[in-house]
């Protein structure tokens, strides 16, 4: 265009071919902009917004690893690993009326306040925990497709058996690290190592692995086997809550060990808690008590005073000691025995439990011996068990005694152990003399290689005495449970020995022993022959009878019973050892007179016709109701044994009322019981050994309620 032709254009013309160049300029610049922009994103600054990208739809999550399981001795899980949920949140994405529907949505299902998400929520910051170890059914209930809301598995402990073995076991945390008990001691085996993986966020916000993206698997932990038998410390806890709850005690103690490899069979602290929801209890109560407290045994510590004695021949188990009708004077104090007696022999000392007679026989040995004999008891020391938190108890040098030092210690006072200890020492007279190492771990499992598992072997300590000796202070125990203190941990057909104890707990306020507060005990093995099973049973502080004879010694004839009953190897390698010692020595009287009611006749016809004994069956019953003898002449007698019919109920009954007898012909005393009463029925046991004959017979239908005679005899 011309400057003729500019002059020429009018006003309105000149004005929009202005404002077209400017918007051309302003777009030419804008383009140069975007340009520039673009190059500085993809090209100078491209590292910089890459991550800014990735933190919108990538995360680096941990990959838990799986914790070991724990196992008892017979492969049974008693610590196992559950899939859980846990939820997060990214606030820094997530709207705010997004983060409103999340906090009510979380303050509905878990019952908090609404504020506590919401302030979870606004936190700044790309990842925040809302909650974790969220059961599946719970989980469902989360709206999970809200933008930022992030839903991740996880797994969660979980003791199948509760309070049973809580004390023992311990319990993990929300990291499912174990804060306590075997889950803190085998941390490093249990726990494995965790791994770590990049997930992508979709369109929803929810995180999804690719396998495109860089991780790192976790190592997962080894499980661990341990020795304990969970049917023992089942049994071993719900007898020992019962009896707290009877006797109005504080707390209880249980330990079951085999005496001749050192294992725990059962380790046993109540009250428990439960390791599932471990936050509704107090951390004292984590406590494995039986290697962390300290009490006075008592009467239960005079069986090492009695095993110093017998091994230096100080004592003779017919020597006399004159107890002087139970009251002493030793120093300032009067020592006292429970009952006053005068001339006692050393057998009977220790069967009465005469505080006189075992102080006068330590006096002998003098405190050098005692103190030598207590510390190789494993006294004063730990015992070395794989469990963490083992204290050593309080046992004095002589140059520290009094002159009262000597006579406590004898009698049990004045002298602090742990259950492990006194079990231990227990199972050194069970096992002929030699103080075994205990521990709890059986093997550590390989998963890989199981040959290549760690197994812990049997270790032992030291020899503390021979083993005539122990078999002879085996022996006096035997009668204390025969004849004295022990009586009511008596089991019919089971020679067991044992002893009780009852001692003054120290006034923590005043220092001095206090008028009403005991420990009762009771400690003991079976079966005296051939020792297979040492038990320990401790309650604190019964207000109803302070005595071991009672609280201690029941509880202790409940759990043994009980675990006899049972259909494991090991129950069953005791019954077996149980029947061959009867069987070797059936008292005459048994021989002579056999008791056969309730019997089927052809049982009791088949057996009396073995023993050759004269009999006459009255009657065309098919059971025995009765037997006496009768003279024949010339000094001869005949059995009379009277019948009956049994009792049969119609095979249709079905009611609930009624219940159908198992057959029990052919297994132990125990195991008839223990499956006797599975079936809800009561018993009555004549005899003992091998059950032979059972009224009412098999697959008879009985009122609940009713009792079933059992028949026992050893195998002839």
């Amino acid at each position: 265009m011309s400057k003729n032709d500019s002059q020429q254009m009018d006003p309105f013309t000149r004005t929009h071919i202005i404002r077209l160049r400017t918007v051309t300029l302003a777009l030419v610049f804008l383009v140069f902009g975007v340009i520039i922009k673009l190059f500085s994103i993809q090209v100078a600054d491209q590292s910089t917004y890459q991550l800014i990208a990735k933190r919108q739809y990538e995360r680096r999550v941990k990959v838990e690893a799986e914790r070991g399981v724990i196992y008892d001795r017979h492969m049974n899980r008693i610590a196992v690993n559950l899939i859980n949920y846990a939820f997060a949140a990214d606030p820094s994405v997530m709207k705010n009326e997004d983060k409103d529907r999340v906090a009510k949505n979380f303050a509905d299902v878990f019952k908090k306040p609404r504020s506590e998400y919401r302030k979870l929520l606004s936190k700044q910051t790309a990842f925040v925990w809302l909650e974790r170890k969220v059961g599946g059914a719970v989980a469902a209930r989360i709206n999970d497709s809200i933008y930022g809301l992030i839903k991740l598995q996880s797994l969660r402990r979980h003791y199948p058996y509760g309070k049973a073995a809580a004390a023992l076991l311990g319990f993990t945390d929300v990291d499912n690290q174990g804060l306590s008990g075997i889950e803190l001691d085998q941390q490093s085996v249990l726990g494995g190592k965790d791994g770590w993986s990049i997930l992508q966020s979709d369109a929803l916000g929810r995180l999804r692995p690719s396998p495109d993206y860089p991780h790192e698997d976790p190592l997962n932990g080894s499980p661990v086997r341990l020795t304990i038998d969970i049917n023992y410390q089942s049994v071993a806890y719900e007898e020992l809550e019962k009896t707290i709850d009877k006797y109005d005690a504080d707390d209880g103690m249980v330990i079951i060990t085999n005496p001749r490899t050192g294992e725990i069979l059962a380790m046993v602290t109540c009250p428990g808690f439960d390791p599932n929801k471990p936050e509704r209890f107090e951390t004292a109560q984590f406590r494995n008590r039986t290697i962390t407290d300290l009490y006075e045994p008592g009467s239960t510590f005079k069986a090492f005073s009695a095993v110093a004695a017998i091994e230096e021949n100080v004592r003779r188990p017919d020597d006399l000691i004159d107890c002087e009708n139970g009251k002493m004077k030793v120093y300032d104090r009067v020592i006292h025995d429970s009952k006053p007696h005068a001339i006692l022999s050393f057998m009977q000392v220790v069967q009465k439990s005469s505080n006189i007679g075992i102080i006068k026989t330590a006096q002998s040995l003098g405190k050098d011996r005692v103190y030598q004999y207590v510390r190789g008891m494993g006294f004063g020391n730990e015992t070395g068990i794989d469990l963490e938190g083992e204290v050593k108890g309080m046992l004095k040098h002589p140059s520290e005694w009094s002159g009262l030092t000597l006579p406590m210690v004898s009698i049990g006072q004045e002298i602090g152990v742990t259950a492990l200890q006194m079990a231990n020492a227990y199972g050194a007279i069970a096992n002929g003399g030699f103080l075994m190492k205990p521990f709890v771990i059986q093997s550590i499992i390989d998963p890989a290689d199981p040959d290549r598992s760690t197994i812990t072997e049997p270790q032992i300590i030291r020899n503390v005495a021979s083993k005539e000796t122990m078999n002879l202070v085996g022996h006096m125990l035997a009668e204390v449970v025969s004849g004295g203190t022990g009586q009511r941990a008596q089991i019919k057909g089971l020679q067991i020995a044992g002893k009780t104890g009852t001692a003054q707990k120290i006034d923590q306020s005043t220092h001095k022993y206090s008028p009403d507060k005991y420990t009762a005990s009771f400690a003991g093995f079976l079966p005296v022959e051939n020792p297979q099973l040492v038990f320990l049973v401790i309650v604190n502080n019964p207000r109803r009878s302070i005595w071991g004879e009672t609280s201690a010694a029941l509880t202790a004839k409940a759990i043994v019973e009980r675990i006899l009953s049972s259909n494991d190897d090991y129950s069953k390698s005791i019954n077996r050892i149980i029947a061959e010692i009867q069987d070797g020595g059936i008292p005459e009287s048994d021989l002579n007179t056999p008791d056969f009611t309730y019997m089927t006749t052809e049982a009791a016809q088949s057996i009396l016709e073995k023993m050759d004994l004269r009999f006459q069956i009255r009657g065309q019953g098919d059971m025995i109701t009765g037997q006496s003898w009768a003279n024949t002449g010339k000094g001869g007698q005949l059995l009379m044994l009277e019948t009956g019919s049994q009792i049969h109920q119609p095979d249709d009954v079905d009611s609930k009322n009624f219940k159908k007898t198992p057959d029990v012909r052919g297994l132990s005393m125990r195991m008839a019981l223990n499956r006797m009463y599975e079936a809800g029925i009561e018993v009555s046991v004549k005899g003992h050994g091998f059950v032979i004959a059972q009224s009412p017979r098999p697959g008879t239908s009985v009122k609940s309620g009713a009792r079933c005679v059992i028949q026992c005899r050893p195998n002839l």
